[in-house]
């Protein structure tokens, strides 16, 4: 992952990053291991998210780009559809 910029947009924080397909999908993978293993009361501790549909959400916008973006011969079956 490369740092290339950062704005203040109001309380938050946005940043430019540059990231590669495997470290998105690093990163899908963690938060499917906590939506499957973790229980409700565990992720606003762990990873920030007030509710499961929160933190699916997030998985759901990697997958998206995961799916438009990477290369179809390199996609792993999870991501074939």
């Amino acid at each position: 992952m490369d740092y290339l910029s950062h704005e203040e947009v109001a309380d938050v924080t946005l940043f430019n990053l540059r990231l590669s397909e495997g470290e998105l999908m690093l990163y899908e993978g963690c938060i499917d291991f906590v939506l499957k293993n973790c229980d409700e009361s565990a992720l606003y501790d762990l990873v920030g998210c007030e509710t499961r549909e929160e933190l699916r959400s997030f998985q759901n916008d990697l997958i998206k780009i995961i799916k438009l973006y990477v290369q179809k011969e390199f996609l792993p079956e999870k991501y074939q559809e």
